[in-house]
């Protein structure tokens, strides 16, 4: 017993000064890759094997409620941009995304467009919002469902993915109201919400908030500071946070709730969007830029 409770508190040391060894890491001004080629108005990202799709708009002007059909999707590796799915006038202005089950989500206006990713030239399963909900910003899913943000609504829906080929049939469930419900992130049963602000005015509402458990959907506010957040991403116990309001790239301490800035030299990082951590890098799509920065940890 005493050899099992002194390993024990050696792991524990050792974990303790990794964390803050990584952390001191985050700390120090950063250097990006800039990504561009292949890219217009991109907005959503989600690792896929050893790689990254990143979505896009594809249109002349940035709108993210257009309905020109020219959304499209890349695969972004080692630095080089390649096609993944094409401007089929099926996506707008697609946003987050999510993989499951040989299956990508993708978050659009007033849909979810689900591509079967064992044969991407079959025809993608629609599934159409609820009259009123527009801006379809974000998809997290586990291994019963997949919840979708709608921020101009300020609902979180959940779609039963027990019947995954056959999603059009399935209703859409409300899950949870949070105000400005923009980007979502799992860490096991809890649920953490970024809010952004419809009228792009940050208010006393617009927080990270988090659901403690999933099964009883009940939202509370996580941070007090306000901003207008987008995209949330999860990577060795701290939430990463983008921040519209100054343009702003964070981490909270998930423990401690203290809250980080990071410094990306030489990079304003106004239109950061939704993130994504993939082999120890951070992706940050810079929606009005229409660029990918990789950061390495």
């Amino acid at each position: 017993m005493k050899t099992k409770i002194l390993l024990f508190l050696s792991l524990a040391i050792v974990s303790t000064a990794c964390n803050k060894k990584y952390n001191k890491q985050l700390d120090e001004p950063h250097k990006a890759v800039e990504v561009r080629h292949g890219l217009r108005f991109c907005e959503g990202t989600v690792p896929y094997q050893q790689s990254v799709l990143v979505s896009n708009f594809g249109t002349e002007n940035l709108f993210p409620l257009n309905k020109e059909g020219k959304g499209y999707i890349v695969k972004l590796q080692n630095g080089k941009v390649t096609p993944f799915i094409h401007a089929d006038g099926i996506l707008n202005a697609p946003k987050g995304m999510a993989i499951k089950k040989d299956h990508l989500f993708i978050a659009d206006v007033e849909q979810v467009v689900v591509y079967n990713m064992k044969d991407l030239t079959k025809s993608p399963q629609i599934i159409a919002m609820p009259p009123g909900n527009f801006f379809v910003n974000d998809i997290v899913t586990d291994d019963k469902n997949a919840y979708i943000s709608v921020t101009d609504a300020g609902k979180i829906y959940s779609l039963d993915l027990s019947q995954i080929d056959n999603l059009s049939s399935v209703p859409l469930k409300e899950f949870a109201s949070v105000v400005g419900a923009n980007g979502l992130v799992l860490d096991g049963k809890k649920m953490y919400v970024a809010s952004y602000p419809v009228d792009n005015m940050t208010h006393a509402d617009n927080v990270i908030y988090i659901i403690p458990d999933i099964n009883q959907p009940k939202p509370e506010r996580f941070i007090e500071r306000t901003g207008q957040y987008d995209g949330l991403a999860m990577h060795r116990g701290l939430l990463f946070f983008t921040d519209w309001d100054g343009g702003k790239v964070g981490y909270i301490d998930l423990k401690t709730k203290e809250i980080e800035y990071m410094t990306i030299e030489g990079v304003p990082l106004v239109g950061a969007a939704d993130i994504s951590i993939n082999n120890d890098s951070l992706y940050i799509p810079m929606l009005t830029t229409s660029e990918v920065l990789i950061v390495e940890f």
